[in-house]
């Protein structure tokens, strides 16, 4: 990910009772909460003060969180608890004995009620070590397209000239989704004993491999 400038530290830790007071998760996510997290702590905000950027319709701030887990990864209820609770969107950095990892939902208000926010796919790195020096922040004109630069990290196809963040996370979206499932024909085509059974699944395999190959297009 990137350095912040220090105007945007914000350094307070945000007790799981507020969370639950927003929210309302059900026993199960309360449980993984005590179970996964040691501390939520909301390290930055990035904010037209903070960062003299203006923002932009969708994008009034960008806030980072920072949540120090128990265990080696974090289920995404967690995540997605927390996002539900937090009115701007939200880019997390997690911190684990297995080393560092970011995770983000797209997030933009809901088109039925501007008061609500609409959390939506999910995108999360593998752990790792920190970088001894990460890179500043990239020069925007605005928080709609910091907030773009800040996804592209996690998004798993880069953006095409003119797409939106909205609709590249779309495609990103259904490339998972599709990816899955070409993975999952073409093992069991692998398998497969029977001449005919082959046949048929790699008729059903080629629209599949020919949608994945359009959506890795340019």
């Amino acid at each position: 990910m990137f350095a912040f400038p220090p105007k945007t530290v914000f350094g307070k830790t945000i007790p799981k009772s507020r969370i639950y007071a927003h929210v309302q998760p059900s026993r199960r996510v309360r449980d993984l909460f005590t179970s996964q997290v040691a501390e939520i702590r909301w390290a930055h905000k990035l904010s037209p003060e903070t960062l003299h950027l203006p923002a932009k319709p969708g994008v009034p701030e960008i806030q980072i969180f920072e949540i120090r887990l128990k265990t080696p990864a974090l289920d995404d209820a967690v995540l997605d608890t927390i996002d539900r609770a937090i009115p701007y969107p939200v880019i997390h950095r997690l911190r684990s004995e297995a080393g560092i990892a970011h995770s983000a939902a797209f997030k933009r208000p809901s088109e039925a009620d501007s008061g609500q926010w609409v959390v939506g796919a999910r995108f999360t790195s593998e752990f790792g070590p920190a970088p001894d020096e990460p890179p500043g922040l990239p020069a925007v004109l605005d928080l709609g397209h910091l907030y773009a630069a800040l996804m592209a990290g996690l998004l798993p196809l880069p953006a095409r000239k003119g797409e939106g963040l909205g609709n590249q996370v779309t495609r990103c979206e259904r490339y998972l989704v599709l990816r899955r499932k070409v993975d999952q024909l073409a093992a069991r085509i692998r398998r497969e004993k029977q001449f005919n059974r082959k046949v048929a699944m790699n008729q059903e395999l080629k629209p599949l491999q020919a949608e994945l190959d359009g959506l890795t297009q340019p």
